[in-house]
């Protein structure tokens, strides 16, 4: 089932602010293992497991996705375009794009041919203001179907590789939403008390803003953050965690030390396998909302190891996944089990 989601989430588009649109899939998914669902005014989605006590657990993981907006339209079919997030240009180059106006518009992302760009100006970084997307359209086609400040996705379906491992746009955060539902389907099995919330959150790629909201509402009394983080290839630094061997544990100044420590204790107990991070200051996640909501909120940072990120071919171990799903249900079912004054008390 994982995978299931995994392909059906990735193949649409959740780019940041406009997550709206595609939430009824993931009502879809979660409804089965949770007992209610609503949608706040920022976009976030969220879903909870009712429990026997007061207590609140929040797992967030952001469903926004990076993507492109439409600036300007031009002639002979072209569009400029700025990004919503972080991309590279460089990745854009010879990619086929899907955007959203009044219809779905297929178009392409090119560049000047060699032949014709001078040496001087070769080793040159791209910037975005120099591509457009070409659809193919004239000028006054194009204005009838799109508007500025619509979005637009890379256009490239989710793929199986050897074994465990997808690739597709998007994994990054979906890979940790589908965290959620193995969470949610683990909690499922076996006992909790807490009540449980999982918030598939809005706006992290732009600010972290749908976890701000979303924090705030649910006033947990622990939190759970999940993003991804940077995957071993033959280009990155050794200390890089890599796929296939579970999550990865952040230890920093912003994180709860004691929750942190717990949840490697519970590794441990049931033989999940984990690595580990040090981040001492901004984490870039959701967590940098969460940790300071209300009166402060103890957090945990747990991140599933991708390859290629803000790229078409983000790329997971699904194993990673369902490891880190368990892991959580089984850390919850322990937490309920525990004094949690000890745990939470500096």
């Amino acid at each position: 089932m994982l995978k299931e989601f995994l392909f059906e989430a990735c193949s649409n588009q959740f780019v940041s602010g406009f997550e709206y649109i595609n939430g009824y899939m993931l009502k879809k998914y979660f409804e089965p293992y949770t007992d209610s669902s609503e949608k706040d005014k920022i976009g976030s989605y969220i879903f909870k497991q009712n429990g026997t006590s007061d207590k609140k657990i929040m797992l967030a993981a952001h469903i926004d996705e990076i993507g492109l907006m439409v600036t300007k339209i031009l002639e002979d079919g072209f569009l400029s375009f700025t990004s919503v997030g972080g991309i590279n240009p460089a990745s854009l180059v010879a990619q086929d794009v899907i955007i959203y106006g009044k219809e779905k518009i297929f178009g392409v992302i090119g560049i000047k041919p060699p032949h014709v760009i001078p040496k001087n100006e070769r080793s040159k970084a791209l910037k975005i203001k120099d591509l457009y997307i070409d659809t193919g359209y004239s000028k006054e086609k194009l204005e009838n179907l799109v508007s500025i400040g619509d979005v637009a996705t890379i256009k490239r379906d989710p793929v199986s590789l050897q074994g465990s491992v997808i690739s597709s746009k998007a994994l990054d955060d979906k890979a940790c939403v589908a965290v959620m539902l193995e969470t949610a389907k683990e909690l499922n099995k076996i006992s909790h008390k807490s009540n449980i919330f999982y918030a598939a959150t809005a706006q992290e790629e732009t600010g972290c803003r749908g976890s701000s909201a979303a924090s705030y509402k649910i006033s947990p009394d622990i939190g759970i953050v999940l993003d991804v983080g940077f995957g071993m290839t033959p280009d990155m630094p050794p200390e890089t965690a890599c796929l296939g061997n579970g999550p990865v544990i952040a230890f920093g100044g912003r994180l709860n030390l004691k929750l942190t420590k717990k949840f490697i204790e519970v590794c441990h107990t049931y033989n999940y396998s984990i690595q580990c991070e040090a981040i001492p200051s901004d984490t870039g996640t959701d967590a940098e909302s969460v940790q300071i909501n209300r009166e402060g909120v103890p957090c945990i940072l747990l991140s599933i190891p991708l390859r290629y990120m803000h790229t078409s071919v983000e790329t997971i171990d699904v194993k990673d996944v369902e490891t880190t799903g368990r892991a959580i249900a089984r850390f919850i079912n322990e937490l309920d089990n525990s004094d949690w004054g000890e745990l939470l008390c500096f």
